[in-house]
């Protein structure tokens, strides 16, 4: 009787194809990972630039109790055209455009504004490189003068170029 050692080719190819099918396994889960640490990071920082605009209107004497002056920035207006206020006194009224002109350019679908350049120019906001916002990032307020409710809305594109919207709303 003869005694057979090692595998047959037949078993290789086999234990071959179940290790490919796992490793492929494996990728798409690192690759849906990434997908979906992508969205969160997007999420986050939306809020974060939320909270950052709801932070200015309560920081300015003319934004409050109700923010009226705030009010009425839609998606796709450009931001306004300001002096720089770090650099230099500004009135209350100043101080909105300028409050808004920063929160619109660090969304990050106005980078090529003339404004946005010239904030990025006065060091006033991080260069693209270093944030670069969000994809397509835009934003609006709204502030209800009866209520007092302030609604921040940031929107951006997501994966698979699916429309992404995180809204924030508050009292002044």
């Amino acid at each position: 009787m003869r005694q057979v050692k090692g595998f047959s080719m037949i078993e290789l190819l086999v234990a071959v194809l179940v290790m490919a099918i796992g490793i492929l396994g494996i990728t798409a889960l690192q690759l849906a990972s990434l997908q979906n640490n992508r969205g969160a990071l997007h999420r986050a920082e939306a809020v974060h630039l939320a909270y950052d605009m709801l932070d200015r209107i309560r920081a300015n004497p003319l934004g409050t109790p109700v923010g009226q002056p705030y009010g009425g920035l839609d998606m796709t207006d450009v931001p306004p055209n300001t002096n720089d206020c770090y650099a230099g006194n500004c009135s209350a009224v100043n101080m909105v455009a300028f409050d808004q002109a920063v929160w619109k350019c660090s969304l990050g679908a106005f980078h090529d504004e003339n404004t946005c350049q010239a904030l990025r120019a006065g060091l006033v906001i991080p260069l693209e490189t270093d944030q670069p916002g969000l994809p397509l990032g835009d934003g609006t307020i709204s502030v209800d003068g009866g209520t007092g409710l302030i609604t921040i809305t940031v929107q951006w594109t997501g994966a698979n170029n699916a429309i992404q919207t995180v809204v924030v709303t508050s009292r002044a």
